[in-house]
């Protein structure tokens, strides 16, 4: 496994492993394991039928996801309503609550933290796979990873820790992401060459937008 920082803190651990389906290349050539490691969690693996799991799927969602949408967890894209939370478990709980009888008012108040969740939380990025849904976002000079996965309960589907809030160093959340984004595009760059195409991005397009924010 290739591990990127310190799994007591905050670790980005990962493995290419066989495809165990027929798909296209970028596809099968990026199947393998991942595991996100908060204050000594692993928060992506669960438990289905008594059989404890790691993350394993296409790692390039999570890849891609990550490229295109760092500029938004590092930079300034605060969260857009006017509510009060103190991490962003609350800041979503209390989003919720909001009631309005002008339909255009509902509309602008969900679109908007609905654009803002999609920068923020690779969950729409899962590709039908159990992939823990995860947040993030800056917060002064730190970058807040918080979870909740309570909900996959309902489908007999338990996290290991299910829900949680950890505030991250910002210079230590980049080293970790970066080293992590710069190890598996090069090596996907080895397996496929450096004009493969990701959607309609390369693995190239992807290393600038990384290098762009180092």
């Amino acid at each position: 496994m290739n591990m990127f920082g310190n799994m007591k803190k905050f670790a980005i651990e990962y493995q290419f492993l066989p495809s165990p389906y027929e798909e296209e290349e970028v596809l099968q050539n990026s199947w393998g394991i991942f595991r996100l490691w908060v204050a000594g969690y692993d928060i992506c693996e669960y438990t289905i039928n008594d059989d404890k799991k790691p993350y394993e799927w296409n790692l390039i969602h999570i890849v891609e996801w990550l490229c295109n949408n760092l500029e938004f967890i590092l930079g300034y894209d605060p969260f857009p309503l006017p509510v009060q939370g103190d991490n962003i478990l609350e800041l979503i709980q209390e989003s919720d609550k909001f009631e309005s009888e002008e339909d255009d008012e509902l509309y602008l108040w969900y679109q908007a933290k609905n654009s803002w969740l999609f920068r923020h939380s690779w969950f729409s990025s899962r590709a039908g796979s159990m992939l823990a849904s995860v947040y993030f976002r800056r917060n002064r000079n730190y970058i807040e990873v918080a979870w909740n996965n309570n909900f996959f309960e309902d489908k007999q589907i338990f996290f290991t820790n299910p829900k949680g809030s950890y505030a991250v160093p910002k210079a230590d959340f980049k080293k970790t992401i970066f080293d992590f984004l710069d190890n598996i595009l090069s090596n996907l760059e080895t397996k496929l060459g450096r004009d493969a195409k990701i959607g309609d991005q390369s693995i190239t397009g992807l290393q600038k937008k990384v290098s762009m924010l180092k």
